[in-house]
């Protein structure tokens, strides 16, 4: 799971990065948990958090002042998986490998207008088998 002085880490390399600089305050952000859960509609709306259980993960979002979404993802499951990463029912957005203590981390950006208030994401490695496939818990940002 991401700590929160790693979510700093994390909101301290998107400045570096150029992604809310400046000494201006971010837009938004969340953290939901990546629960092993087979499948959910497109919002994940019956998906629950896991307080932390593994394997899972944890998902930092951060809706940046020019509109975009940073999504840093955590995820302990397989080792050595490549696991598909999907903002729900919208489209790919790229990988997660895990190393050999089935540990991967990723960070991707989703271009202004690309999710509305709520959305949720899953992943899942390439014809996974049930009981391989992980849910984020809703994301709610306003």
């Amino acid at each position: 799971m991401v700590s929160a002085s790693r979510m700093i880490g994390f909101v301290s390399a998107l400045c570096i990065g150029g992604f809310a600089c400046g000494g201006q305050a971010l837009a938004q952000s969340a953290s939901v948990a990546l629960v092993q859960q087979d499948q959910s509609d497109c919002t994940n709306a019956n998906v629950k958090d896991n307080h932390g259980e593994a394997p899972g993960g944890t998902i930092d979002i951060l809706r940046n002042q020019d509109g975009s979404t940073s999504v840093k993802v955590g995820l302990s499951a397989t080792p050595l998986t490549t696991y598909d990463f999907y903002l729900k029912c919208v489209r790919a957005l790229g990988v997660i490998k895990t190393d050999e203590d089935g540990v991967g981390e990723a960070v991707f950006t989703i271009p202004a207008g690309g999710v509305g208030a709520v959305f949720a994401f899953d992943s899942y490695p390439a014809g996974a088998p049930p009981g391989n496939k992980f849910q984020s818990v809703q994301v709610q940002l306003k």
